[in-house]
């Protein structure tokens, strides 16, 4: 709309201009009629281009520059672009709300002061959230009473006696919350590992992983999906026995997941509109599942087939 105005006004300034000069100048009207017609076009292109601004948790990031490159193919017009670095879940919401991004995406739902503020809203997806580690050896990975000891400090070592180095995150994270999740003893042990000193800390899901990849001895939450995106090559570890793939996150015996939902502000531009409900369509549903998301939003119904089990060590994309 401010380049349309913006072309209207160039036009009646320079036929005004025009008007007082070519009765001098005839031979320089071919030149200026056609400087004035770029100028008129150029600027109304400049109208009518549709913009989109995508902005949330850090882990979303790889997935949907993916499938942004699909969604150009079915709308070229539309100029989209995701907040970097990352703005955070409850980051994300915030923006929305003050009308900073076009859409969220977010590892939460929204809180009770927020509903009144945004507009359509839906769960999405989720992928395994899992355990990963740099070069950290144990054959059958952990059960979380294992795992509580870890936090606790109370077992320090792999399986080849070098070190357990974890890589936390704030204690109000979704990541944070997901570990607590996993048992009362995690729940306990988690939130004292945050209060001892000289901890490791990822400030968002790309940073942690960053950590996680250059620590040797890492160990720390990530998810398949971010793992799978970004070409990875950590350790997963099993959890009570139980490798982490989309088909048993399906099936019940893999519990631990990573949501991701979509919102929308109150009055959406078309743009976002549109990016919306490319999220849930049979497209996107496929790109989903190659990089182990699995679509879990309620009008999408893909026939696409879950993606083989994992090896431990995740192969690059």
């Amino acid at each position: 709309m401010a380049a349309l105005k913006l072309s209207k006004h160039l036009s009646w300034h320079l036929s005004k201009h025009l008007s007082k000069h070519l009765s001098k100048h005839p031979s320089k009207w071919r030149w200026i009629a056609t400087l004035s017609l770029v100028l008129v076009v150029c600027t109304s292109t400049q109208a009518f281009a549709q913009s989109l601004l995508v902005g949330g948790t850090g882990s979303a990031e790889p997935i949907i520059k993916l499938l942004f490159a699909e969604f150009a193919k079915q709308h070229p017009a539309i100029q989209t672009n995701i907040v970097n670095p990352a703005l955070g879940s409850s980051g994300g919401v915030t923006a929305l709300i003050k009308g900073q991004i076009d859409l969220a995406i977010v590892s939460r739902g929204l809180k009770e002061n927020e509903k009144a503020s945004v507009g359509r809203n839906f769960v999405w997806c989720q992928t395994p959230f899992v355990l990963v580690s740099n070069g950290g050896q144990r054959s059958n990975g952990f059960t979380t009473d294992e795992l509580a000891k870890v936090y606790q400090g109370k077992l320090m070592n792999w399986e080849n006696g070098a070190p357990i180095r974890l890589v936390l995150r704030n204690i109000d994270d979704s990541d944070s919350v997901a570990l607590k999740s996993m048992s009362p003893g995690m729940a306990q042990a988690v939130s004292a590992a945050n209060l001892r000193s000289g901890m490791v800390f990822g400030t968002d899901d790309l940073d942690t992983l960053a950590i996680e990849s250059r620590t040797a001895g890492s160990l720390g939450p990530s998810t398949l999906g971010l793992l799978r995106t970004s070409g990875s090559r950590m350790s997963v570890m099993p959890i009570n026995g139980v490798m982490p793939s989309l088909q048993s996150l399906q099936n019940g015996t893999y519990p631990w997941s990573k949501t991701m939902n979509v919102m929308l502000p109150r009055s959406p531009s078309p743009a976002a509109e549109k990016f919306a409900n490319f999220l849930q369509s049979e497209q996107a549903a496929s790109i989903l599942m190659r990089y182990l998301y699995l679509p879990i939003s309620a009008s999408t119904k893909s026939s696409a087939t879950l993606p083989s089990t994992l090896p431990s060590t995740m192969p690059a994309k």
